[in-house]
């Protein structure tokens, strides 16, 4: 018997994951889950934004399951019994592998080669942030990620917003637009099929390609982003794929969406987040794994990625423009 378990968090980046083969281990846990079957509940039913999402856990053979699903998530806000929930998580994350998780270790920081995430050890104090975040499910019954208002994060200044906001009204209302793009409809239901939603992150959404291998900017060029996975790093390998920076038009073709990056830290660990633009000057992202979606994290309709709530996402990294051409993997 074997369980899977992922800290469902970051948007670019691969999951932290890690298996517990140990039968005896395995089956006392499954016992656990059984007693609090009000706990469980299926993935992505609860917060699906940018920040926690809750413990996914995947049960690994057919060994006496019983009566559990073969995935489901807890404490991610969408259980019957957030209390229960919470426990059961905490029980699962306390068999979470604790190391220095070396950021400099670039195929681990990144997510770019590693079997679905897993690393031999995460520090300590992100363990702690999780189950600080696991708790803060159940005593606020929000479901999800810490909130971090734009107006305290330092990096919303109201010169660089009005920047913003001035290039969005070129986009939406472009008289003489600095260069030519496409957009599409919102298209959810493409993107959050059960055979899509696991495999594909924001980077496969922004430029509208489905790869099933979480792509990574730069990966399908030889380029890996660092640990410290900054704005110039991760726009490194967007550009090596064929994005272009917005003002560096794309040559003729289509599939020229415009997209925006930013960059941030959740609990002490790097990761990118990219959005898209879509008819009528509304943008929309798909969180990691999650489902596809055209609000921020205070569930409002994205008008402006910059001032948008991006939860811990709070590096604005500039505006890109994709490509027919470009390869991602």
């Amino acid at each position: 018997m074997g369980l899977r378990i992922t800290v469902d968090i970051f948007s670019g980046r691969t999951n932290p994951t890690w298996e517990i083969q140990d039968a005896d281990q395995a089956r006392d846990l499954i016992r656990l889950i059984s007693r609090n079957r009000s706990g469980v509940a299926e993935i992505s039913s609860g917060f699906t934004g940018l920040g926690f999402r809750g413990i996914q856990v995947e049960i690994t053979d057919d060994l006496d399951t019983a009566g559990l699903p073969p995935r489901f998530e807890l404490a991610g806000g969408g259980a019957q019994d957030p209390f229960a929930s919470a426990e059961v998580a905490e029980q699962l994350l306390a068999t979470m592998p604790v190391g220095e998780g070396d950021e400099g270790d670039e195929a681990s920081a990144a997510g770019a080669d590693t079997a679905g995430g897993e690393e031999t050890g995460w520090p300590e104090e992100f363990r702690e942030g999780v189950r600080q975040e696991i708790r803060h499910t159940t005593r606020e019954g929000a479901g999800g990620a810490t909130t971090i208002e734009p107006t305290e994060s330092g990096n919303f200044s109201e010169a660089g917003a009005l920047e913003v906001e001035k290039l969005l009204q070129t986009l939406v209302h472009p008289a003489a637009p600095t260069c030519s793009y496409d957009v599409t409809p919102f298209n959810p239901g493409f993107w959050n099929r059960p055979d899509t939603q696991p495999y594909n992150n924001c980077y496969n959404f922004a430029v509208n390609r489905r790869t099933n291998t979480f792509a990574q900017p730069g990966r399908a060029h030889g380029y890996t982003i660092p640990g410290t996975v900054r704005c110039n790093e991760v726009s490194t390998g967007a550009l090596r794929d064929g994005l272009r920076t917005w003002g560096n038009c794309q040559p003729a073709g289509s599939l020229r969406y415009v997209v925006a990056l930013v960059t941030g830290t959740i609990f002490g660990r790097r990761d990118y987040h990219w959005y898209r633009l879509h008819p009528g000057g509304i943008w929309a992202h798909k969180p990691g794994g999650t489902p596809a979606r055209n609000v921020d994290n205070s569930n409002k309709l994205i008008t402006n990625p910059y001032t948008c709530d991006r939860g811990g996402y709070t590096e604005w990294c500039g505006l890109f423009q994709t490509h027919q051409s470009i390869v991602i993997r």
